[in-house]
């Protein structure tokens, strides 16, 4: 699944689409696969990883000798002014369970895609197609691609990962003898507390020791964890550094690990982030008890991190009782929110809890970009606060007018839309009329438009 060939072939769009199966007729689905992504320099051009977190249990699986099986089929390509000026990646996976009942039991599972290719502002296509039901879904995602800068500091994204291990046999996860297991979904819990990071750090002299420091931060910038700064020899003008961190001490929430780099003879410095999440699943009658332990030495920055996303699909009571309250205050309004919200607090999982910080990360997979956090534009938001749409129609732009997109929720008071502009041209799609209570309600949102 290599893209080697830096120059470029020309394919079309819908030459693209017809090699997969022919599915693009076929009933559509939301297969839950989380995509994500890493950049790393190359000579001349942009190495892409691209990342999946794939559900095995929700494919359609058929009997065949010695149990029960899913194939799947897997595209990802890269989009410029509808051309696919690279081949696209394409491969075929077969899932297994011993028996029907054990399918509903099987893991997610990482995959992954690599591209070699020139600078410049893409589309990422990933189509997924279900052999045996054909159904297909489709995800894009906006990816732009620099040069990194030559003769001078900079270091690659990071790469999240559930393990970073020596390699005993070269992979595709294979990176300078160690399979970094990305995790797409960038999610962590007390079952599977280790996290795994991986980046490149280029531009160094070449000569001397350089400095590596590793920070957990809340969302607004606090400093949650600090780990010790480790001093080391270049081993030239570039270098790999990996790590792990136990989130076990992390409350519920959304977070950033950040990495900086130093040179100790220029004394240049720079610095990456990456946003990850935890989840927290307590159980019975201890769940309040330890939800209060979850937020216990959190700082009012920290628990302000917490209460703005939460705040989307809170009451306007409890905002007003958050806001008036102190810190002993705001950590029990936030653990009676998730407490009242429980569907059945005896479970080990607070369902609405897991389905709420699910919602985040979808926000921030499909809306977000380098300069604005999925969750806080206005389609995260409504996605957060109401769930994924009945029916999405894009209106392509014109000369005339610009692109908007209208979001329709069957099941929500009796049937409500919502319309988005891109008001700045540059894909920020922007909530301009909805006839949804406490919505923005303008009958003139056609204005927009022009």
């Amino acid at each position: 699944m290599y893209q080697s060939n830096l120059p470029k072939r020309l394919f079309t769009f819908v030459l693209l689409l017809l090699g997969v199966l022919s599915a693009q007729d076929e009933p559509k689905i939301d297969f839950k696969v989380s995509l994500d992504y890493s950049r790393f320099s190359i000579e001349g051009g942009v190495y892409l990883d691209v990342y999946l977190m794939i559900p095995q249990s929700v494919f359609t699986y058929i009997e065949v000798e010695g149990g029960w099986e899913a194939s799947v089929v897997f595209q990802t390509a890269l989009i410029q002014d509808d051309i696919v000026p690279y081949d696209p990646d394409r491969w075929t996976r077969t899932y297994r369970a011993p028996d029907k009942q054990s399918i509903p039991n099987l893991t997610w599972v990482p995959d992954i895609s690599k591209f070699y290719v020139e600078p410049g502002d893409y589309t990422l296509l990933v189509t997924i197609v279900d052999v045996h039901s054909k159904k297909q879904q489709t995800m894009k995602r906006p990816v732009s691609l620099e040069l990194f800068p030559e003769n001078e500091l900079s270091i690659s994204d990071i790469t999240i990962a559930s393990q970073v291990i020596e390699a005993k046999k070269e992979n595709e996860f294979t990176r300078y003898g160690y399979d970094v297991v990305p995790n797409a979904q960038r999610t962590f819990s007390a079952a599977a507390p280790m996290m795994y990071y991986f980046i490149e750090a280029y531009g160094l002299s070449g000569t001397g020791n350089y400095d590596f420091h590793t920070q957990i931060l809340s969302l607004n910038g606090d400093v949650v964890q600090d780990l010790p700064v480790s001093n080391k020899k270049m081993p030239g003008t570039s270098v790999v550094e990996w790590g792990g961190l136990n989130t076990a001490g992390l409350g519920a929430g959304i977070y950033k690990l950040a990495v900086e780099i130093s040179d100790g003879v220029t004394k240049q410095s720079t610095s990456q982030r990456r946003t990850f999440y935890i989840l927290r699943e307590t159980a019975g009658k201890q769940k309040q008890a330890e939800e209060k332990d979850d937020y216990a030495g959190l700082s009012r920055g920290q628990l302000d991190d917490i209460y703005n996303v939460v705040s989307i699909v809170m009451d306007k009571k409890e905002k007003r009782l958050y806001e008036n309250s102190d810190d002993v205050g705001k950590r029990a309004v936030l653990t009676t929110f998730w407490d009242r919200r429980d569907p059945n607090p005896e479970t080990k999982i607070n369902e609405f809890k897991v389905e709420f910080y699910q919602r985040v990360q979808i926000a921030n997979r499909d809306f977000g970009s380098e300069s604005d956090t999925g969750w806080k534009t206005d389609r995260g938001r409504i996605l957060i606060k109401y769930g994924r749409p009945s029916n999405i129609e894009n209106q392509q732009s014109s000369l005339d007018e610009k692109p908007w997109i209208t979001w329709q929720y069957y099941e929500l008071e009796g049937g409500a839309y919502f319309i988005f502009v891109d008001r700045s041209g540059y894909g920020s799609f922007q909530l301009v009329h909805s006839d949804a209570r406490d919505e923005v309600q303008d009958t003139d949102w056609q204005r927009y438009l022009k």
